[in-house]
């Protein structure tokens, strides 16, 4: 019976999950509000349904109390997310805020699955970040000040960054963290969001070749402290977010085909100057040759996915745990295996939906600082899912960054609830913006309509329009 349960359930997360990233795209392009609201409701019956058929598999594996309790704790979370929040905050992104419980629900499952005290620590960060969050959108709609703040942005960023670099514990060849007691937190994740707003100020104001040059330097420095740090992980998100936000902000498409140019060369130089990003460049060519070493992981990941097929083994049907930090860099290939590769495929889709939703968010928006915060936030974010599972798929080398939301990871699922947090503020901006400008339209087209009426008069009184010129009057402006 238990068996039949999990194969069952196997096929009905597949279903789900496509009905949802369906609806996904049906919301980002339909402008009926009742049409609108009605996905969105059908999208939150299924989020609810995937997590209780995936914690019941995990709580028919592993009876327990505390898996009860757990279960019982996220549902909760979930229903005052959904529920709630859009109470509070009427104009919010629903798709974004659809998303991102989604992809909670999917890290809560798979993380209870491979390890059950790394799902608790997870949900509590989760639980206590999003409630803290809360004020966010808040005081991103509320104040202007953050604009302002253009340098304080730029030297607090660099100061962080170096603290990691003389302080940071290695793991893994690459100083990442700084441990203070038993919290241990990764910096460069906040300090991605610090350098989107420092860029936004920068360029919001400064577009011209010499302000370009400059802006250049400065993310160079935090580029060359992470690759010194040899986090090349952040390196490149890093770099990708400065070159998409200075393509929004000059729309000069000459500078995509620069940096592109020099990333290439930069990643040449890199693989001569450290041996670990060698070691995973050999990894990611030819990883059978070096199977019971650098290609172990990247081996044990294909395997994974191989053996997941097209529909996956089911919950507990797998083996995901032979794959090294398979909570962090390698979620996605235990999702391939376990929910299979369809439903992989869909999970890809609901990652580009959010993309696209950030996007969409960054167009409502009347301001350049705030198109440019958009932007630069919603590239890191696309760019790290990228480095996530084309590491775990073997089409780029891996670069050992999280699948955000869906892997474990306190500081990456901090700082990405931040990030979540600030676009649904800019979201209600957006919202704002909008309406008025629809407010508006009306009365200017009223107004343009009187001043022509008052014209035809005039001309009529003075006799410039005559018999024939009546019959024009449709054309005169």
């Amino acid at each position: 019976m238990e068996t039949l349960y999990v194969t069952a359930a196997k096929y009905i997360f597949v279903l789900l999950m496509a009905v949802y990233t369906w609806e996904c795209f049906s919301a980002l392009k339909t402008r009926k509000e009742r049409k609108t609201a009605r996905i969105f409701h059908r999208q939150n019956a299924i989020i609810f349904i995937v997590y209780v058929l995936g914690i019941s598999v995990v709580y028919l594996k592993n009876p327990s109390n505390f898996t009860v309790i757990l279960a019982g704790a996220q549902l909760c979370y979930l229903v005052i997310v959904l529920g709630i929040f859009p109470i509070i905050y009427s104009n919010i992104s629903r798709a974004v805020l659809s998303n991102m419980c989604m992809l909670l629900s999917i890290g809560f499952i798979m993380l209870a699955r491979l390890n059950f005290e790394t799902s608790v620590r997870q949900f509590i960060i989760v639980a206590v970040v999003t409630m803290a969050s809360l004020i966010v959108p808040f005081l991103m709609s509320k104040f202007q000040l953050w604009k302002y703040l253009t340098w304080v942005y730029c030297f607090v960023g660099i100061a962080a960054l170096i603290a990691v670099l003389f302080l940071g514990d290695e793991d893994y060849g690459a100083k990442l963290a700084i441990e203070i007691g038993n919290f241990k937190f990764q910096p460069s994740e906040f300090v991605k969001i610090i350098f989107v707003f420092f860029l936004a100020g920068y360029l919001a104001e400064h577009n011209k070749f010499k302000d370009v040059c400059i802006s250049a330097v400065l993310a160079a420095i935090y580029v060359l402290i992470l690759v010194a740090s040899t986090d090349l992980g952040s390196a490149l998100i890093f770099f990708m977010i400065y070159l998409f936000m200075l393509f929004v902000s000059t729309r000069n498409i000459i500078y995509l085909f620069l940096g592109a140019g020099g990333l290439s060369g930069a990643s040449v130089i890199a693989y001569h100057l450290f041996s670990h990003v060698q070691e995973r460049f050999i990894a990611w060519r030819d990883p059978w040759s070096v199977i019971d070493n650098a290609g172990y992981q990247v081996a044990q990941s294909l395997f994974a996915i191989g053996s997941g097929g097209f529909m996956g083994t089911g919950l507990y049907e797998g083996s995901p745990k032979y794959i090294p930090v398979v909570t962090e860099d390698f979620i996605f290939s235990a999702i391939a295996e376990e929910f299979g590769g369809l439903f992989a495929m869909l999970l890809i889709l609901v990652c580009f939906s959010c993309f696209i939703a950030f996007l969409k968010i960054a167009m409502e928006q009347a301001n350049m600082f705030n198109k440019l915060v958009c932007v630069g936030l919603g590239v890191g974010y696309a760019v790290q899912v990228f480095l996530t599972i084309g590491g775990a798929l073997k089409m780029i080398p891996s670069t050992g960054v999280t699948l955000p939301l869906v892997s474990s990871g306190g500081s990456s699922i901090l700082s990405t609830l931040f990030v979540f947090a600030i676009m649904q503020g800019l979201a209600i901006v957006g919202t704002k913006v909008k309406r008025n400008v629809t407010r508006r339209i009306p009365t200017e087209g009223l107004v343009n309509e009187q001043r022509q009426t008052e014209r035809i008069r005039q001309l009529e009184r003075t006799g410039e329009i005559g018999k024939v010129g009546k019959k024009k009057k449709k054309k005169i402006k």
